[in-house]
């Protein structure tokens, strides 16, 4: 029984460190659907708490994590065929209208560039830790990053 109140408190330290950025990155998956990056947020805690053998706690989780909500949010919209449109992001007044703009932007841009844009920029990894984490070459990363500011640039208005 300890042992069991041992593993759900580790886990609720994970859920409550790291359960945020999760959900950004589902959400950015999900072109702004919070029910949908709720629900796939969800479904990476659940895999965590499933595993066999989870990382230590730390940069190595983080890893884990960001990479198995790519790959459930992934597996999510190879199942659906997303044409709904959720009437809460209608309604939702607390952001800022310029905020929402160019997230709108960054949103519309193709998954490789949207995640490299947001693990670089948003998460604050360097082009090499996101090149191991989106499985590609680190100059990959720095064409994707490249291409997607020229185009919210174009779309921004500089």
């Amino acid at each position: 029984m300890e042992t069991a109140c041992f593993v759900l408190s580790g886990f609720a330290a994970v859920y409550d460190e790291y359960f945020d950025m999760v959900y950004r990155i589902c959400y950015v998956y999900f072109h702004g659907h919070s029910a949908d990056a709720e629900d796939a947020a969800q479904t990476v805690f659940m895999h965590y708490l499933e595993a066999n053998e989870v990382p230590e706690m730390g940069e190595h989780t983080k890893a884990w994590l960001i990479v198995t909500a790519q790959n459930v949010c992934k597996n999510m919209l190879r199942r659906h065929h997303r044409k709904d449109v959720e009437l809460d992001a209608a309604a939702d007044k607390g952001v800022a209208f310029q905020y929402r703009e160019v997230i709108d932007a960054v949103m519309r841009l193709p998954e490789n560039e949207r995640m490299a844009v947001y693990l670089n920029l948003y998460e604050g990894y360097t082009a090499a830790e996101t090149a191991k984490l989106m499985r590609c070459r680190e100059n990959t990363v720095y064409s994707y990053i490249h291409r997607a500011r020229k185009k919210l640039k174009k779309e921004l208005g500089g």
